[in-house]
């Protein structure tokens, strides 16, 4: 198997091409952190790079929330014109189209009134980032419908990792200033809820709806990639302070207005349909990603 993966130098891509070669996949990566650079708004480029692989995961985005909301024109167009731009690519290849599995975000849901989240609950983002996430997963099904594009779309939950994370997101900041005995703080009350799912959950829900692609005639499908255990800020805190053996305090800030505040998902269909069952709690997770700061020295 052939696979071009968008992103792949991200944090996500990064597991996700280890998990594939792994595997015995073929990876095409395609980012900018290529050399020569990848540009996922460059359409011919993109033409070219598709022709010939069985499948692409398109993970490429700008997804930090600071950065999407200061600059919503350029979230626009990598993250709606890059994803129009790959199937466009996918629905113009010569000889067999690859399938194509699209990575979304919690952030299509908004403030749901009802928890948790499943496939079925209504897309109602509140910022622009999930707004481009609904519109990626508008155009898979929409080409899939009108051009015959096997698409998926995989919805994670708050994934994070090691190393390879942008560290200034909860989990490895928190981490990073429990070290350092720094206060860590939350941006609210410390009641805001969601359930975080560790990089190798992550990877292995693609690999599962991977495997789900190569066997199955249904042109469009979607799933939800979460741990479903809901956590508490203020007790992701704790868990942090206890693993770290840290003196920090936990301190509260207002709530940022680009963010949601709960957010926590059912993925019964991911199970039943893909066979996804996710290994790693949060602890668990904690524990492993602070073992992998210290082998990179991020950490003592």
């Amino acid at each position: 198997m052939k696979v071009l993966i968008t992103g792949s130098s991200g944090f996500v891509g990064c597991s996700l091409k280890k998990k594939l070669e792994k595997r015995g996949v073929e990876v095409v990566s395609y980012d900018l952190d290529d050399n020569p650079p990848n540009n996922i708004k460059d359409f011919l480029n993109l033409k070219s790079k598709v022709e010939g692989v069985d499948g692409v995961v398109h993970l490429a985005a700008l997804s930090q929330p600071k950065l999407t909301r200061q600059d919503p024109l350029n979230c626009v167009n990598i993250n709606i014109g890059g994803t129009a731009n790959v199937l466009e690519a996918i629905r113009q290849a010569h000889g067999k189209r690859p399938w194509v599995i699209f990575s979304s975000s919690r952030e299509v849901f908004g403030e749901a009134e009802v928890l948790p989240v499943t496939e079925k609950t209504p897309r109602r983002p509140m910022t622009i980032y999930g707004l481009t996430k609904r519109a990626g997963e508008d155009l898979c099904r929409v080409f899939s419908q009108d051009y015959g594009l096997k698409t998926r779309v995989v919805c994670f939950t708050s994934v994070y990792s090691g190393k390879d994370d942008d560290l200034n997101r909860i989990v490895p900041k928190f981490i990073i200033q429990a070290v350092k005995n720094e206060p860590l703080i939350i941006n609210g009350t410390g009641e805001e809820i969601f359930d975080f799912t560790y990089i190798d959950d992550a990877t292995e829900g693609i690999w599962n709806c991977i495997k789900e692609l190569e066997g199955s005639q249904k042109l469009y499908d979607d799933f939800i990639i979460s741990a479903s255990q809901p956590v508490f800020l203020k007790d992701l805190a704790k868990i942090v302070i206890e693993e770290t053996k840290s003196k920090s305090e936990i301190r509260y800030a207002p709530v940022q207005s680009y963010s949601t505040t709960r957010c926590y998902a059912d993925c019964r269909k991911a199970k039943e349909i893909i066979g996804f069952v996710p290994k790693t709690n949060i602890k668990e997770g904690i524990k492993l990603v602070v073992k992998e700061f210290k082998e990179a020295k991020i950490i003592n």
